[in-house]
């Protein structure tokens, strides 16, 4: 930094008065950026002083709620242009402000977002300046996602909610303070129970939200390393894709990220990559069945973890390698599945993050952020390999059906790292497909793929002939504007423009004249620019070409005559900023040759108007916004000339419809005009004889084409635009030995160093400007103002006609002021209201009317008359209103141009940004031309982003527009709701303005006034995000709601779908409202500090007085709140009693009750009755509205239960141990029938714990138990001790007619077969025990043993819920009442047993697991001891699987508690294992795997008290043996083989015959062992697909006998089952401790006996391998362990074996499992050259050399087959030595035929390029081998 630098930045901290923290450097690009230090400094000190009143005024609506919008605004504005001081004190106000208890959803979220605002540039502040504390917002959190009301719907909120505090905890973290890290763990660590499914996963989600995961090295022992290797762990012993484990990976993966270089990932890596793999969900299967289970891992988290390891003599790369050839082929276009999404979402997101690690490490400033040490630093190497390894699969995606954006921009990110290695590539396929006419989809593709690499390519760097191909490429390009392809042409068009935005289009081809040292590639790219003049004018002739082909046949007249389609609008605007581009970037010469032609082009055709006209038209306007001097100077005088020529007689401007040539000149005149003011000003006067003549012709697109005039004249004159948006900033005309354009291609601009020149209006405009409007605006007012008043009639036309000039008058915006009134004040507010605009002196001065008066205003009286005059007289006349519209838009919302071309305009700069970023340098490294268009939308924002005040006049016009919104027609209806949703967006709580008049709507007859009524409805719904029916104002619901509610019904559909729309939004949209809010002192401390700093606030302090005023308002607030709110529950149940409502109308009156339920406040007596009394109605919709409405109601009746601490450790006799699992000091939590509680004193000993969790992972640090039943509140409580909602329950539920009825309706079906056990039943049922005890009981208890034993499934998934309920509800019972309780219900539940149907199995179990859920399972011991008791007897199977079913659903829910239980049923079991039923034997296979589901050791753990999978295998081993003696070897025997085992045939038969007579006298024993078998499948199947832990060692013991009678054809189910185990055991993800073993087993089976068996291994490790391939990789042993068994197998005697083993060497080959396949391929050809014995006889000896050659072949055909749509180097040779065996004996020919069959088809697609790897003699000896011998050969 120089010293006149430093000086000018003193200077300026000394003129703002500190020192900003981060500006937007775009602002000092603007012509006005001296005054903008000012106005922010006001705006600032506004927004202090606003902010920090309102805060403490403790006034959170309007004043915080603003005033926090407008600081976010003012960063969008300035960035972040204040203090550091001030940066710390908004944040702590904003942290203050989000963590306000009981704040509502509404406020939450609109103070995250501006803290996320505040807190995203983490650089400028350290964790050393601001510390956070993380608890409150934890709390927040909590009660904003907590399961209870929230789940239920009590509290309500908006889904994005979510997403934002998400952010905000992201954000937050980096300053949570050191102690942080301990203090989450001690919350959360108790919760990790894998077997408590729902709080692991909430405890893992909050972890990875809110561990400290950036604390510097030195600190690492207070953060990660707390927990690191725990989590790691825990994460590798409950492996089996548990729920949790996308919230880890993410943690995982932000760790990783942010501590690169100082945490050991080594050990980690392969089972992460297994995982990865996995997680893919690639179409690898053992016989085509796919494993239901997934890891639901996030790409984005896989690609971050993966380039995070990468680097520092890490082995991630090899893996990568790997992992990346797995997947390569699955991109090939022929392969299509799901799996593709998140295949190209890896492929794009990798190299994503690698350029951002590598900016981070070598590009941006060091902050306080950890830096990555030297030692892990990416070398070169490291990135060349990176890039090699991605390289092919983003080849193999380019061309792939679907994804095209993210595979062009993982090329962009690849050819930013490694220019050289990639772009060549793209170059080649771009120009073989420029040759191939037939596949169109490939050229679109590589254009695409080369506007991705373009910068890189242009740039030149380390790859310098990219920029030899530019010119050549673009002229063999331009066939691509083809109008017979659309698409095709708008690619081209985006490859023309983006390559001419980067090159300077200069003709410099006399270079080497001048310079000296020009290098070879300079000299090439110098000569080539010669083309350039040829390439613009051929572009241009394609162009006119494409318009000419465009014009609007005679055949498309029918359609409407304004209207074009979407494409012909798209292909317009594509046109305009392609010739703009290209134009834009010519010396003065070439762009000369381009008028030239444009000007004969344009005065030699005539085209017609509506498609080929205006696409000329937008032609030249692209001419005239380059160079307007030089295009006005050519083509205004002869358009103004002809149009003058053609108008000249007076019977023209009464013609209806006009000469083509009139309106096409009219037309480019009109377009001509849309440049830069300052050359228009010399042609104004013609113009103005133009305008004169036609801005009143009789046609109607004349007259529309002469207004665009004005419009576009007007517009030119008052607006700010940058001079040129060139690649440079000098001028493209120097010598060319001053000036080498070639230096220039791709360079970036520099922010800083722009030399910006802007047209900015003066005098002269102004003048110019007032002169038109004088001339133009008073005549057509008054015609306007005649009109009204009856003095002139006016046709039709003649009014658009006037109105088209009014709206064209309106074009300079930027100089009509707004009309100065004092604002209307539509809130109470302690604060005065401001306008938030920059007050910036643009340009020269304001525009007035002739008599000095206000433009706007003037026009918004007149025309505000005139809606009045037609809407009474003319309301037919739609054209008139949408110019009303227009109108109404142009004064209201867009004050200086269109809000949504500024959207729009954003909107294309993001896309053109992201294709021409470097992301790997940044620092605002962009093109010159896109700093520009940047700093126009700075401009733009600072005029569009202002909050106006509404005035009399705004809230005039918002209710024009109101009375549009309610028009007859629905057309002007729907515009003018746009408008007016956008208004109400824009002037905050300018509703209140509307309400009065649509209360007034909604009284009318809806079917008198049907328009009317239909729009206030639409009204009401709209805006779509925040809708008018759902707004925040207590005193507008009670009005509106009842309003709404008490309307007059109407039959018309419409109307219906409305008020159904309504509900449905209210439902939807209204979220919880706070009504009582308390505003903590924190608050206002934080909110003073805002006047300590500079700048100061501009007016004082809030003083103590007015703080006191403050809070004694917000007390009233709360009570005007509370009045409010239950006046509208009032008024809503008073029109349901007493207003007659139709039905509809009285179920939309509920819903709205329903939706007004409080957390904070209880429903009054006589809502509760209402509801309770619609319990029992006849209307279906109406009940469920009251189910749902009596469960909130008895929530919130529910009284606190009391709870003690209590010590652990006194329960386990002091015992203390340590590790998770079963342990000393948590054994008393288990369930034991010993202990069970069998008296009052015992129940009411404090020990039972209820949630699951507690005491398996650790112990909290205070355990917290509830209170005996005694200290909790009284059930058996008199009438005069309940409120007055109690009572209603207590006599709503003490009537046995009212139980009766209730009971009746819920056992009706609703919808047969969809119907399921509800959950919103049982927990009304639940509270209504919990509630009021028993008491109720006697009412339902006779109806359940009714519905148990009635068959229907309605009656007993009615029973089932209330049973549940009363199980849960008796939670806090006291003994005698639980006691009681049970005598009832067992019976009843023994009942329902036995009555189970198929239909309600399910609901039973719903209903078992529900009961048990978050219970000590001793406090349910009756529960548990009845499912347990006998559950098979001799019974139907059907109902022995109903019992199992019922017990799995209770046990369930304990899993860790209750393992005496799961021995007692282990030993139960046992001996029904071979039960006779498939049915029952599939439900044992179940509970089985719920019973050794606890068998797991966690990190320093304990084992496991619950039954030991090992003893129970070596149990089960014995009996199963039998099965190998009859394995179906010895009864198979195949004739269709030539080889033959070696034994003869005689030696088979009496095998066979020996067998026979052992099957006989073993068979009760066999087919014992068979259905144990089968029982021992479905057991390690349900394993695999359920529990934490998907395979053991101990199931590969079952895997011999399984790969043997996986063909058992004597049981087909036997052979489908051992089938589904070894598909699932195949693709379950295997810990590297347990490989040796499945690698020991598979080996094993190899060398079984049976070849059914052999083939099936053999199959199942090509699975095995693929799903587990890192970890495989990870040991040398490992794989070459693999590799030897399938060589193995490949040289077996049976045929079928070979082959499967040949087809599992190719997948290994193709997925580069095997290190170096050279040694094999000889190995190979030695082998398939094991001499044969011309002999006939095939003798032993000559089958076994016939095997080793057929070996060798089929080695050699699994090497083509690796490889099926590429061909390597050593292929082509193969084919010749193949082609010397096609005569040898079979099976070795049809081997060979077979393979090149396979090969022709995978390379038929690409055979042009695959054959030129082939020499002339393999060419044809691959046809000889491929086309079969003819019949006479």
């Amino acid at each position: 930094m120089g010293e006149n630098d430093r000086e000018n930045i003193s200077g300026r901290i000394k003129r703002l008065g500190f020192k900003p923290q981060r500006e937007i450097v775009y602002c000092k690009l603007l012509p006005y950026a001296n005054q903008l230090d000012e106005e922010s400094v006001r705006m600032l000190s506004e927004i202090k002083a606003n902010l920090g009143r309102a805060v403490m005024m403790r006034e959170m609506r309007p004043g915080c709620g603003m005033w926090t919008a407008r600081l976010s605004k003012y960063v969008k504005l300035y960035g972040m242009k204040f203090s550091k001081e001030d940066h710390l004190n908004f944040i702590h106000l904003m942290y203050q402000l989000v963590t306000i208890p009981n704040l509502e959803p509404w406020l939450v979220s609109k103070f995250s977002l501006a803290l996320i605002i505040l807190l995203k540039k983490k650089e400028l502040i350290s964790p050393e300046e601001l510390e956070l504390p993380w608890r409150p917002l934890y709390d927040l959190c909590k009660r904003i996602m907590s399961t209870g009301p929230v789940a239920v719907g009590m509290y309500r909120c908006f889904s994005s909610l979510d997403g934002t505090l998400n952010k905000l905890v992201h954000a937050a973290r980096h300053y949570f303070p050191a102690s942080a890290t301990q203090e989450i763990l001690d919350l959360f660590r108790p919760q990790l129970c894998p077997f408590d499914s729902g709080s692991i996963c909430t405890a893992l989600e909050m972890l990875e939200w809110f561990l400290p995961i950036a604390l510097s090295p030195e600190k690492s022992c207070l953060g990660h390393q707390l927990w690191f290797h725990e989590f790691m762990n825990l994460w590798e012993v409950c492996h089996n894709a548990p729920a949790w484990e996308g919230a880890m990976m993410w943690l995982m993966a932000r760790l990783a990220w942010w501590n690169i270089g100082y945490i050991d990932w080594e050990p980690h890596i392969p089972v992460m990559f297994t995982r990865f793999l996995r997680s893919l969900n690639l179409p690898v299967s053992y016989k085509n069945m796919q494993s239901s289970k997934h890891h639901k891992l996030d790409t984005s988290a896989i690609a971050l973890w993966i380039v995070s390891v990468l680097g520092g003599g890490s082995s991630a790369q090899k893996y990568l390698d790997k992992f990346m050839k797995a997947i390569e082929s699955y991109f090939h276009p022929a392969n299509f599945g799901r799996w593709l999404v998140k295949l190209k979402d890896v492929l794009c997101k990798l190299p994503f993050y690698f350029v951002q690690r590598l900016h981070t490490e070598r590009y941006k400033k060091l902050t306080w952020e950890t830096p990555i040490p030297d030692s892990h630093r990416l070398t070169e190497e490291d990135i060349t390999n990176f890039v090699e390894s991605i390289k092919p699969v983003a080849m193999q995606a380019m061309f792939s059906k679907m994804g095209l954006v993210e595979v062009s921009q993982a090329l962009q990110h690849l050819a930013t790292l490694r220019p050289a290695i990639i772009i060549p590539q793209i170059i080649d396929r771009m120009y073989s497909s420029l040759e191939v006419l037939t596949e169109p989809h490939k050229l679109t593709a590589a254009m695409q793929c080369m506007v991705a690499v373009a910068r890189p390519m242009v740039q030149g760097g380390s790859y310098k002939e990219g920029s030899t191909h530019v010119i050549p490429l673009l002229m063999s390009t331009l066939p691509g504007i083809d109008p017979n392809d659309i698409k095709k042409c708008f690619v081209t068009f985006q490859f023309i423009s983006t390559f001419a935005t980067l090159v300077p289009i200069v003709d410099c081809s006399s270079a080497s004249k001048y310079w000296n040292s020009l290098t070879e590639e300079e000299e090439t790219i110098c000569l080539a620019t010669a083309d350039f003049e040829d390439f613009v004018l051929q572009f241009l002739d394609r162009c006119f070409a494409l318009i000419e082909s465009s014009s609007m046949e005679v055949t498309r007249l029918e359609r409407e005559e304004d209207k074009r389609s979407k494409l012909e609008n798209m292909a317009e605007g594509a046109l305009s900023s392609t010739c703009t581009s290209v134009l834009m970037q010519t010396s003065s010469h070439i762009f000369k040759s381009a008028l030239k032609k444009l000007h004969s082009f344009v005065t030699g055709h005539i085209l017609e108007t509506k498609v080929a006209g205006h696409f000329m038209a937008t032609v030249v306007r692209s001419f005239a916004k380059v160079n307007p001097e030089e295009t006005l100077r050519v083509l205004v005088p002869h358009l103004c000339d002809t149009v003058l020529a053609l108008v000249e007689s007076d019977d023209v401007l009464q013609e209806d419809i006009l000469d083509n040539e009139l309106l096409y000149n009219l037309l480019l005149l009109s377009e001509v005009v849309d440049c830069r003011g300052s050359a228009l000003l010399p042609y104004v006067a013609t113009l103005q004889q133009v305008m004169d003549r036609t801005l009143h012709l009789t046609c109607r697109e004349g007259y529309l084409s002469s207004s665009c005039i004005l419009r576009h004249v007007l517009s030119s004159l008052t607006s700010v635009t940058p001079v040129d948006y060139r690649s440079i900033a000098g001028s493209f005309d120097r010598p060319v030995k001053d000036y080498l354009p070639i230096k220039d291609w791709g360079k970036p601009g520099n922010p800083y160093s722009m030399q910006l020149k802007w047209y900015v209006p003066g005098n002269n405009e102004v003048a110019c400007v007032q002169s038109l409007i004088s001339r133009y605006l008073p005549p057509e007012l008054q015609r306007v103002e005649k009109f009204i008043s009856d003095e002139l009639q006016l046709t039709r036309e003649e009014l658009h006609c006037s109105l088209g000039i009014v709206i064209a008058v309106l074009g300079c915006r930027s100089m009509l002021p707004v009309w100065d009134e004092l604002p209307v004040k539509l809130i109470e507010s302690s604060l005065a209201v401001t306008p938030f605009v920059p007050s910036l002196d643009v340009g020269a001065g304001n525009v007035t009317m002739p008599d000095g008066s206000n433009v706007r205003k003037k026009v918004a009286d007149t025309v505000n008359q005139l809606q009045e005059k037609l809407l009474l007289t003319r309301e037919d006349d739609t054209k008139s209103f949408f110019s009303l519209i227009v109108l109404w838009e142009y004064l209201l919302i867009d004050r200086f141009g269109s809000k949504s071309s500024y959207e729009m305009h954003w909107k294309n700069f993001r896309v053109v940004k992201k294709v021409l970023e470097n992301k790997l340098v940044g620092q605002k490294q962009h093109l010159r031309a896109l700093l520009i268009d940047r700093t126009m939308l700075q401009h733009e924002s600072l005029l569009e982003r202002g909050s106006m005040c509404l005035t009399p006049t705004h809230c005039q016009i918002m209710l024009s527009l109101l009375k549009l919104s309610s028009s007859h027609y629905s057309e002007v209806r729907s515009r003018a709701q746009v408008k007016l949703f956008t208004a109400l967006d824009q002037f905050s709580y300018s509703y209140t303005v509307l309400i009065p008049h649509l209360l007034t709507n909604l009284r009318q007859d809806s079917n008198q006034f049907h328009e009317q009524f239909k729009g206030t409805l639409y009204v009401l719904l709209g805006p779509r995000q925040n809708p008018l029916v759902t707004r925040h104002n207590w005193e507008m619901l009670l009005n509106l709601w009842p309003a709404i509610v008490c309307s007059k019904p109407s039959e018309k559909l419409s109307v219906i779908r409305l008020m159904e729309n309504i509900v449905e939004t209210v439902h939807k949209h209204f979220p919880t409202i706070t009504i009582s809010l308390q505003i903590p002192d924190p608050c206002l401390d934080a909110a003073r500090r805002l006047w300590k700093s500079d700048p100061a606030p501009c007016f004082p302090v809030v003083s103590e007085e007015e703080v006191a005023v403050g809070s004694q308002q917000l007390e009233d607030r709360n009570h005007y709140n509370l009045d409010q709110y239950q006046a509208l529950l009032s008024s809503l149940i008073d029109a349901m009693e007493h207003e007659n409502l139709h039905w509809r109308y009285h179920a939309m009156a509920l819903s709205f009750l329903r939706d007004l339920v409080h957390p904070d406040l209880a429903y009054p007596a006589r809502i509760v009755r209402y509801f309770l009394l619609t319990l029992i109605h006849d209307s279906l919709e109406l009940r469920k509205i009251a189910i749902r409405s009596t469960v909130f109601l008895l929530k919130q009746q529910k009284r606190s239960h009391k709870k003690i601490s209590v010590d652990p450790l006194s329960f386990s006799e002091g015992k203390r141990a340590e590790g998770p699992g079963e342990r000393a000091d948590n054994m008393w939590v288990q369930y034991c029938s010993e202990t069970r509680p069998l008296t009052a004193e015992e129940w009411d000993t404090p020990r039972y714990i209820h949630k699951p969790y507690h005491g398996f992972y650790c112990w909290p640090k205070q355990l917290q138990v509830y209170a005996p039943s005694g200290d909790q509140p009284a059930l058996d409580r008199k009438l005069n001790e309940l409120t007055d909602a109690e009572k209603e329950v207590f006599l709503f539920f003490s009537d046995q007619n009212n139980v009766d009825r209730l009971i009746e309706f819920l056992a009706l079906e609703e919808k047969k077969g969809k119907d399921k056990f509800n959950g919103f039943r049982f927990i009304m049922f639940k509270g209504l025990f919990r509630n009021h005890g028993d008491v109720h009981l006697k009412y339902f208890l006779p109806h359940l043993e009714r519905l148990v034993t009635d068959k229907h499934e309605s009656s007993q998934r009615c029973a089932a819920e209330v049973i549940a309920g009363m199980i849960r509800g008796a939670k806090h019972w006291p003994f005698h009442k639980v006691s009681a309780l049970w005598e009832s219900l067992t019976p009843i539940i023994r009942l329902a047993l036995l009555n189970i149907t198929v239909e309600t199995v399910t609901d039973w179990g719903i209903c078992f697991a529900t009961a048990a859920e978050n219970r000590d399972p001793n406090r349910h011991h009756w529960l548990l001891e009845l499912l347990v008791e006998e559950p098979l007897r001799d019974e139907a199977s059907f109902i022995e699987c109903g019992r199992l079913y019922a017990l799995q659903g209770a046990l369930n829910q304990q899993v860790w508690r209750v393992s005496e239980l799961f021995h007692r049923l282990l030993n139960y079991l046992k001996p029904f294992l071979t039960h006779s039923f498939q049915n029952v034997r599939e439900r044992l296979g179940s509970v089985i795997s719920n019973i050794f589901e606890p068998d797991i050791v966690l990190h320093d753990g304990n084992c496991t008290s619950s039954p030991h999978i090992a003893a129970f295998v070596s149990e089960l081993m014995p009996r199963l043996a039998v099965l190998y003696e009859i394995g179906p070897e010895a009864v198979q025997c195949s004739g269709n083989h030539i080889i033959v085992r070696k034994n003869s045939s005689r030696e088979v038969a009496g095998a066979a015959a020996d067998a026979s007579q052992k099957i006989q006298a073993n068979s009760e024993e066999r087919d014992m062992a068979i259905r144990l078998l089968k029982t021992v499948c479905k057991w390690v199947t349900g394993s695999v697909a359920r529990v934490q832990y998907a395979t053991t060692a101990e199931y590969y013991e079952f895997f011999p006998l399984v790969c043997l009678m996986s063909n058992y054809e004597a049981d087909e189910e036997l052979s489908k089952t051992c089938i589904t185990m070894l598909a699932l055991m195949g693709q379950a993800l295997t810990l590297p401790q347990h490989i040796p073993v499945v690698l020991r087993s598979v080996s094993k089976v190899s060398e079984s006996a049976s070849w059914w068996a052999r083939s099936s291994c053999v199959e199942f490790l090509q699975v095995f391998v693929f799903h587990n391939m890192a970890t495989v990789l990870s040991k040398q042993v490992w794989a070459h362990e693999v590799v030897d068994i399938v060589l193995r197998l490949l040289e077996d005697d049976w045929l079928e074996v070979r082959e499967k083993a040949s087809q599992v060497l190719g997948g290994l080959l193709h997925c580069n499992f095997i290190e170096s396949p050279d040694d094999l391929i000889e190995r190979f050809k030695l082998k398939s050259k094991t001499r044969l014995k011309k002999k006939h006889a095939l003798d032993t000896i000559t089958l076994q050399s016939l095997k080793l050659r057929h070996s060798g072949i089929l080695g050699l055909c699994a090497f083509i087959n690796a490889y099926p749509y590429d061909v390597p180097e050593f292929v082509p040779d193969m084919f010749l030595l193949l082609g010397d065996h096609l005569n040898d004996p079979q099976p070795i020919p049809s081997t060979i035929r077979k393979t090149l069959g396979d090969f022709k088809r995978t390379h038929h697609d690409s055979w042009e390029q695959h054959s030129l790897k082939f020499t002339e003699q393999q060419l044809a000896v691959l046809q000889d081998l491929t086309i079969p011998p003819t019949y006479y050969a």
